[in-house]
């Protein structure tokens, strides 16, 4: 079971965020944050990458190769840390409102007890 917090957007959307370490974030990084319409955090990877890419030039040695991979590991580390809450965060600034926190196996699940827990009140 895990922890979702439950948000709900004032047109009636409603986005569950697990709390939490951030698979999807760790694995697919900057199309990840793009794709929950982070737009800063991924077009500034993007960014990245491409500095990265034009300050070693074609030429890159096996230092600089390794140099890469860790960054790129480092990166990875943080998106998953740091991903629901950047999600969370997203969300709010969107306009989302937390309606409830709830212990659920899958996010439709978290959703669906958290509108129970709303109609019950």
């Amino acid at each position: 079971m895990n922890q979702f917090k439950v948000f709900k957007h004032p047109v009636g959307t409603i986005e569950a965020v697990k709390q939490g370490w951030c698979w999807p974030a760790f694995f697919f990084g900057f199309m990840w944050a793009l794709f929950s319409k982070m737009w800063a955090i991924g077009l500034s990877v993007i960014a990245l990458i491409f500095l990265i890419g034009v300050v070693t030039g074609p030429d890159i040695s096996d230092g600089a190769n390794g140099f890469i991979n860790l960054c790129g590991f480092i990166l990875a580390i943080v998106f998953g840390l740091k991903g629901n809450a950047w999600r969370e965060e997203n969300l709010r600034s969107r306009g989302f409102d937390l309606i409830d926190t709830v212990t659920e196996s899958n996010k439709d699940g978290a959703i669906a007890l958290a509108l129970k827990n709303i109609v019950a009140h």
